[in-house]
């Protein structure tokens, strides 16, 4: 049979496939490649000051998970080349170009939304943006004009070229005219399995995982070096489930030694007074995307926030105050659901039966017979933050579509924090006493688009930023002086926070604890000190230490803490893993290579009982416990 055929010709049909199917794969290659170069001039200021050895370790050390990318996009098609051997070279070609013709297009959205999400995330694209396709008018909302305008361009420009270039590396007539045999097959399945050793990084033991090109000791670095949809996926399957597996002791180990913590016989100073005979106000003020990195008081720039730098040293500031995570539902999680937040993509706020089981903040005044309120210049659906206010007892919702149409639509995101502020002020002058309200702005929210307020020109994304910043710092304080003209001044507590961080400005990355690092102020009249302090907290300490302030007896939770009196300490979390604060020592543990960077103070033999406790607090948290 063989003979009939002829040795050379079948050596001949034998040299095409292989070749198509390494021409193939290059294809993947090349494309990847590009996108990374891509990338990497898209964000280049993130990079721009790293060793050159180290820029160039991006593609030295990246193309082996791109390479492992390519391999798995190219594994079906080595199957649809089979199917030529068994039905016709003619049909397989088709096939194989409508497969590739999907690929680019997901590919392409992909990459370029990667691009894009990096200034403001810190991290490659990950299982966090499906949370966005859930609501498409959080990533609206999250776009200027002109990447609105660009992102579809290059879009249909990037598959377009990419398509021409897949036509003309392998030409359909080409593969439409193999001679297709049966000994196709065992050559093809020969390929596919050959491709394990770049889809698994090498013949190692260990698979491909994030060490694989982990080479620098610059963050940015690294991750730049990762290839963005091996992340994307990784992370999707590793969050499949909404709670992370952590495991570094028994179970039983963890919860005691977190019940043997924070034992302490002193009482917390008392820096609330509240008046004789006069319930106690509160209201909430939730800054979006504040840190303390544009807060000259706590450590930051000068002259950006003149207003807070005031009411910092006229109050009580916290300058170690610290988010759990970095998006808004992990702010709200841990700061009104009392709950720190995780490494999980997702918080129990996705979740019905969990969020009914947290602990509210809120829900201490609601049940005391306080009036409840909650003003959001945004959709309060997006994040669950509706179901949020009312399980928190809030019965009074008002969110952009409260105003008119015309201010709704003057930022992206929706109202602006001048009429939002406004509102709440002569909402409150009127309420019934006593009343807890939150006041929650969105001006300070991606892409910084707030009009007519000129502070600093929009020359940079970090000039953008500071502007908005600026702008929500005066409407703050054009708030917090229209509350002081009141009679009810004397009996209020305000306590000004952050819901979460910006990178912004002169990016930090997200293993750093200044990209955590938030404010909070507690003004009023019931607040009589004025003063900095170094205690070290967490957005679900604010809680206890407030009910504390005020007498009050609270469900008592392993997780939080009073943190004027317990031992002063601070996590914080992100999809890569989870760092530690304390004024011994500080850390970020990576749980994707295993690898540990100490901040300051590293002596082992003083932070080993730190360190136990400190996993013990992760993995108790990540048990699911309510």
């Amino acid at each position: 049979m063989l003979n009939k055929l002829g040795r050379p010709q079948i050596l001949k049909q034998v040299k095409k496939i292989i070749l198509s199917f390494l021409k193939y794969y290059l294809f993947w290659i090349l494309f990847l490649t590009v996108f990374k170069v891509f990338f990497t001039i898209y964000n280049y200021s993130f990079v721009a000051n790293i060793p050159s050895s180290d820029f160039w370790g991006i593609f030295r050390y990246g193309v082996i998970m791109d390479l492992s990318v390519a391999g798995y996009l190219s594994m079906l098609p080595g199957v649809i080349f089979s199917l030529g051997f068994i039905i016709s070279s003619r049909f397989s070609s088709y096939l194989l170009k409508f497969y590739t013709l999907a690929l680019l297009i997901a590919m392409t959205f992909l990459g370029l939304t990667d691009a894009g999400l990096y200034p403001a995330w810190g991290t490659r694209l990950n299982s966090q943006f499906l949370m966005y396709l859930e609501t498409p008018g959080g990533i609206y909302a999250s776009l200027t004009w002109w990447q609105l305008i660009l992102f579809p361009a290059l879009w249909v420009g990037i598959v377009w070229l990419s398509f021409k270039s897949y036509n003309q590396l392998l030409k359909r007539k080409d593969l439409s005219n193999m001679k297709m045999k049966w000994w196709g097959i065992p050559v093809t399945l020969f390929l596919i399995a050959f491709l394990i050793i770049p889809i698994r990084g090498g013949l190692d033991r260990a698979p491909m995982n994030h060490s694989s090109v982990y080479f620098s000791s610059y963050l940015e670095a690294n991750q730049f070096a990762y290839n963005y949809f091996w992340n994307f996926i990784h992370d999707v399957l590793k969050h499949k489930k909404a709670r992370v597996n952590v495991s570094y002791m028994p179970d039983e180990d963890a919860k005691s030694i977190l019940e043997t913590h924070d034992k302490t016989n002193s009482e917390a100073p008392q820096i609330i007074f509240p008046v004789k005979n006069k319930p106690t106000n509160v209201i909430l003020v939730f800054l979006e995307s504040f840190s303390n990195k544009v807060i000259e008081p706590l450590g930051g720039l000068p002259s950006i926030t003149p207003r807070l730098n005031e009411f910092c040293k006229e109050g009580i500031a916290f300058n170690s105050f610290f988010a759990t995570g970095r998006r808004s539902d992990k702010g709200m999680l841990a700061t009104i659901g009392g709950r720190p937040s995780d490494m999980s993509r997702t918080t129990a706020l996705a979740f019905p039966d969990k969020m009914s089981k947290l602990d509210y903040f809120p829900k201490y005044f609601a049940n005391r017979g306080y009036n409840m309120s909650f003003y959001y210049g945004g959709d309060v659906n997006f994040y669950n933050t509706r179901a949020v206010m009312i399980q928190s007892g809030i019965n009074k919702i008002i969110s952009k579509s409260d105003f008119p149409l015309d201010v709704g639509l003057k930022q992206k995101w929706g109202v602006p924090d001048e009429h939002l502020y406004a509102r709440a002020f002569e909402d409150l002058k009127k309420e019934k006493e006593p009343f807890f309200s939150i006041v929650y702005n969105i001006s300070s929210h991606e892409p910084f688009d707030i009009e007519g307020y000129d502070k600093f020109p929009p020359t940079s994304t970090k000039n953008k930023y500071l502007n908005v910043i600026s702008y929500a710092d005066s409407c703050l304080g054009v708030f917090i002086d229209s509350l002081k003209q009141t009679d009810m001044w004397d009996h209020t507590l305000i306590m000004i926070t952050s819901d979460h961080t910006s990178l912004e400005p002169d990016h930090t990355n997200i293993t750093e604890p200044s990209s955590y690092r938030i404010p909070l102020v507690l003004i009023g009249g019931v607040v009589k000190d004025s003063f900095i302090s170094d205690r070290i907290g967490n957005q679900n300490d604010l809680a206890p230490t407030i009910l504390n302030q005020l007498e009050w007896q609270y469900k008592k939770d392993l997780l939080s803490k009073d943190f004027l009196t317990d031992d002063s300490y601070a996590f914080y979390f992100s999809s890569q893993g989870w760092g530690f604060i304390s004024p011994k020592v500080g850390w970020f543990m990576n749980t994707n290579t295993k690898k540990q960077d100490f901040f300051y103070n590293h002596t082992p033999t003083k932070t080993d009982s730190l360190m136990h406790f400190a996993k013990a607090y992760v993995q108790y948290l990540h048990g699911g416990h309510p």
